[in-house]
């Protein structure tokens, strides 16, 4: 395999996997597992949204497998990576390199975190859209292992491929599986790990694009379901990057969420509790009254539907039929919502730029203006080449490429009466 942002490192690998250093048998099972265990898999990825294969074979999928493992050295760190060897091979031959650098960025701290244990929370105020972490996985496996070896001995060489600091660091971390749910160190990745999607091949049996990813820092963000940062991962660079989705002052808890932020509070709940053994008594939780968290709920349930029942903004242009102001009120209205709830996890950015849009296409110069000035200002920090193009509409307004649409059809509309 080709080296990746450094090298790939040369340590022994085991008989069963495949790997760089050391080339050997397959770890693919010769025959499917029992059928009872096939069809509870089966049910569990059919009915999960996140994994996308509701015709998922867990018994095709486990004698498809042929795995790799090797180490990826990033400048000073190390990531154990196991995965299938059509899942490694669409990976770049060399990952560019993490931009700012993978490395401390001097906005957080680990700290105490009460009842939740430790936490991460900000050294200095951050705005709305900056970069809090850049930070490499330590650890990388399929979301669902098909192989014949035991899970423990997997996760044994995966945690031993590691430097001892790092692997003292990710022993640290917290373990919510019970001991008849899995051993220490699979408990570990699965309580910790984030969901990162990588490429797979077109071929029959794929292998599941999510795959459980374990990051030392991230990994000591506490959920919240109205959280202040959201993370996103980039495999060119192999990196996941932190940013702030409203500001942050300092000495707050910097926080993500684990799930859905759209469930009902009871679903939420359950679901939390399922995976990572706590009861989340987040700000968005502890409403004073069934009142309170009935129009939470319902509230959480118009933004998670907002999208899919809007019309589009080529829609409104067109219909001179609908209002001028229809699109604006509603995407002001989500923006109303989003506030309440905490929820600018949900691209709170993307109704700010539509609202702007709109006043684009009714060439209202002063509110096209204004709202053009908050999507520049919101994307500096995130985007600064989407920032140039607003800053350029901002000087010369007409080079919006929908400028005045919707005026010039209710202009025809008009004509018509």
């Amino acid at each position: 395999m080709p080296a990746k942002d450094c090298a790939t490192s040369s340590s022994s690998s085991p008989a069963w996997c495949r790997s760089s250093s050391a080339p050997g048998p397959s770890a693919s099972s010769s025959s499917p597992p029992p059928p009872h265990i096939c069809a509870k898999i089966n049910a569990q990825v059919a009915t999960n949204p996140a994994l996308a294969r509701p015709d998922f074979d867990f018994a095709a999928h486990v004698q498809s497998r042929s795995y790799t493992m090797h180490n990826f050295v990033f400048q000073d760190f190390e990531a154990a990576v196991l995965l299938d060897e059509g899942v490694e091979r669409l990976l770049p031959d060399t990952f560019q390199t993490a931009c700012p650098p993978a490395a401390p960025l001097y906005t957080f701290e680990i700290g105490d975190a009460g009842a939740k244990g430790l936490g991460m929370f900000a050294l200095r105020d951050i705005p709305s859209g900056a970069l809090v972490l850049v930070e490499h996985p330590v650890i990388v496996a399929p979301y669902l292992l098909g192989m014949s070896v035991p899970l423990p001995e997997v996760y044994a060489e995966l945690f031993g491929r590691l430097p001892a600091e790092a692997c003292h660091e990710l022993m640290a971390l917290a373990n919510s599986r019970s001991t008849e749910d899995c051993d220490l160190l699979e408990g570990i990745v699965r309580t910790n790990a984030l969901g990162i999607q990588l490429e797979v091949p077109d071929v029959p049996n794929p292998e599941l694009t999510t795959h459980r990813a374990v990051f030392l820092n991230t990994s000591r963000c506490n959920h919240s379901c109205g959280p202040n940062a959201r993370w996103e991962w980039d495999t060119n660079t192999f990196a996941l990057y932190l940013s702030a989705v409203r500001p942050i002052q300092k000495g707050e808890e910097i926080t993500i969420n684990y799930i859905s932020c759209t469930q009902p509070r009871h679903e939420r709940h359950a679901t939390l509790f399922a995976l990572y053994n706590f009861t989340c008594a987040c700000p968005s939780c502890a409403l004073p009254s069934f009142d309170a968290i009935q129009h939470s709920d319902c509230t959480r349930l118009s933004l998670a539907q907002f999208w899919d029942t809007q019309p589009s903004f080529e829609e409104w242009c067109l219909d001179a039929g609908m209002p001028a102001d229809a699109l604006v009120k509603r995407h002001l209205a989500a923006l109303r919502m989003i506030k309440q709830e905490g929820l600018q996890v949900l691209d709170a950015e993307k109704h700010v730029d539509a609202i702007a849009m709109c006043y684009g296409a009714l060439a209202d110069l002063e509110m096209f203006r204004a709202w053009t000035g908050r999507v520049r200002d919101a994307k500096v920090h995130a985007d600064p080449a989407q920032a140039l193009v607003f800053a350029k509409w901002l000087s010369n307004p007409a080079a919006f490429p929908a400028w005045g649409w919707k005026k010039t059809f209710l202009g025809k509309e008009k004509g018509k009466v």
